[in-house]
């Protein structure tokens, strides 16, 4: 299972998608800190600083994400 996380603040959907074994392909956090976090504990991942931006051609040119895979997304909502 891949997961894209929208507004991932310091990755609390991402920590328990690693447990249930699932891969975080993208984060998108537009707060400085938490780039930090989540760039230290998922550097594999493609992160986004900005929703506003964030689009499908950019998801599939610069992530891991496959289209043909089962996905999640998560949000964390403002």
């Amino acid at each position: 299972m891949q997961v894209v996380s929208l507004f991932s603040g310091i990755g609390g959907f991402d920590l328990a998608s690693d447990w249930m074994g699932w891969k975080t392909v993208v984060t998108c956090e537009i707060d400085p800190f938490c780039q930090k976090v989540l760039k230290h504990y998922w550097p594999n991942a493609y992160h986004h600083n900005d929703i506003k931006n964030l689009n499908i051609e950019t998801i599939t040119s610069k992530s891991t994400w496959n289209p043909l895979a089962a996905t999640v997304v998560v949000g964390g909502f403002p």
